[in-house]
């Protein structure tokens, strides 16, 4: 499989930063309102983690080469 490019993976982290944000957003304004999530507030925040330590073990690595 092909590695995400730097910017592909800071794309894909920056998306699923976004939407954490409001589905946690959204669990708390249910729970708010005195209804209950399937999901309990921090649930999505965890997974998030583990697919953000994916996306960056499948991005490539810049190898910068310094000359003196």
């Amino acid at each position: 499989m092909k590695k995400f490019n730097g910017m592909e993976s800071k794309l894909i982290i920056d998306a699923l930063d976004c939407y954490i944000t409001q589905v946690e957003k959204d669990i708390l304004e249910l729970e708010k309102d005195g209804k209950t999530s399937i999901f309990a507030p921090g649930f999505y925040t965890n997974i998030s983690n583990d697919l953000k330590y994916k996306v960056k073990s499948m991005t490539k690595k810049e190898k910068y080469l310094i000359t003196d």
